[in-house]
């Protein structure tokens, strides 16, 4: 399943040296093949760099559908390796330091500006007051899965001047917490990060007095692109079920024209999505990153990856809630993706604005 956006010969030729590095990867892992490895072979690959480091893409489109490629086989590092993206473009964008300066390597980052109550950096409630020695944060941090696996993280704080500053620290400096909420009855698990630390004036690695529209472009653009992989996964599962689950009757449930048509609108809604985050990637490439753009991406896309895997489940009926089947991470990672980046309420809220001002 391919989009119709015309990806040139140059973008073919990423998708394709993605598919062997992947290839390459499995098998040099084999059944030894624990996240914290897998992201490190990533790593060592170029993988997770920006179009300036790489020698798979040296653009942002490139980029796009090389994480899209590693996200239909491994949607897990597909995330980390956003991340690693994203880290990259902060320090490009805000600082001269490089990231070789703060990680060794294959050490992965993770950003951590998720907090309860959050919907975007407005709403921080970290805080960060100067010291004699350095700066003192307090407050709460949320760490999703993929972030355990991390092994600096980058803490987003508020001064008193109401700016953002960015701060490293080692994994071995905090304590994740794992936690739960009791809803209806159900105690939902999440890990969090309780701080009241002092750090060093030189762990501030960057200040942030905007509203970092370039650095969410991009973000928004590639949780599009690890979402449109995790799409892509669940239709492809989708439709080799059907293939193989025979009816009453011993026919193949794909000659019902019900489940054709339902299969039929999701493959229009991924590609659709598709096509929307490929023209968010080409607008950065042409210096023109646009964050209406990026999050109408963002929400299409996680939105057909969420939409995607729950008519998916509903086809494969209750194996798909099984713990250790490996269709369960799917569903979960799609329904994160529309947290990610900013909630997709905060997105739309953002995109009515842009309507507002005709940009």
């Amino acid at each position: 399943m391919s989009g119709q956006f015309e990806l040139g010969n140059k973008h073919l030729e990423c998708i394709q040296k993605t598919k062997e590095l992947i290839s390459r990867i499995e098998k040099n892992l084999q059944d030894d093949r624990n996240p914290k490895q897998v992201i490190t072979s990533y790593l060592s690959m170029s993988l997770g760099s920006l179009p300036s480091e790489n020698e798979i893409y040296d653009d942002y489109l490139g980029m796009t559908v090389s994480l899209e490629e590693i996200s239909k086989n491994d949607s897990l590092s597909a995330y980390i390796l956003a991340d690693q993206i994203v880290f990259r473009e902060i320090l490009k964008a805000y600082t001269s330091i490089k990231a070789e300066n703060l990680l060794e390597k294959g050490e992965t980052v993770s950003l951590l500006c998720m907090e309860p109550g959050y919907t975007g950096l407005c709403d921080i409630r970290t805080k960060a007051s100067k010291t004699a020695e350095g700066w003192s944060v307090q407050g709460t941090k949320l760490v999703s899965n993929e972030q355990l696996y991390s092994d600096k993280f980058i803490i987003y704080a508020k001064d008193e001047e109401n700016k953002i500053r960015l701060f490293l620290v080692h994994e071995n400096e905090v304590r994740i917490e794992e936690s739960a909420k009791t809803i209806s009855s159900v105690k939902i698990p999440y890990n969090q990060i309780q701080i009241n630390h002092s750090f060093k004036e030189d762990q501030c690695i960057a200040v942030i007095s905007d509203n970092l529209e370039s650095t969410m472009a991009v973000a928004r653009t590639l949780v599009a692109a690890v979402s449109i992989g995790i799409a892509h996964s669940a239709l492809v599962k989708g439709i080799e079920i059907v293939k193989e689950t025979k009816s009453a009757t011993g026919e193949s449930i794909s000659t019902s024209q019900n489940l054709q048509f339902t299969l039929a609108d999701l493959f229009s809604e991924a590609e659709s999505a598709r096509m929307l985050t490929y023209y968010s990637a080409d607008c950065m490439d042409k210096t023109k990153p646009n964050v209406k753009i990026a999050s109408m991406a963002k929400v299409k896309a996680s939105e057909a990856a969420s939409n995607v895997t729950m008519e998916v489940l509903n086809i494969f009926g209750n194996v798909g809630f099984l713990a250790n089947s490996d269709f369960a991470p799917l569903v979960q990672r799609s329904i994160d993706a529309r947290v990610k980046g900013g909630t997709n309420r905060l997105q739309r809220t953002q995109i009515y604005d842009y309507m507002l001002a005709k940009k």
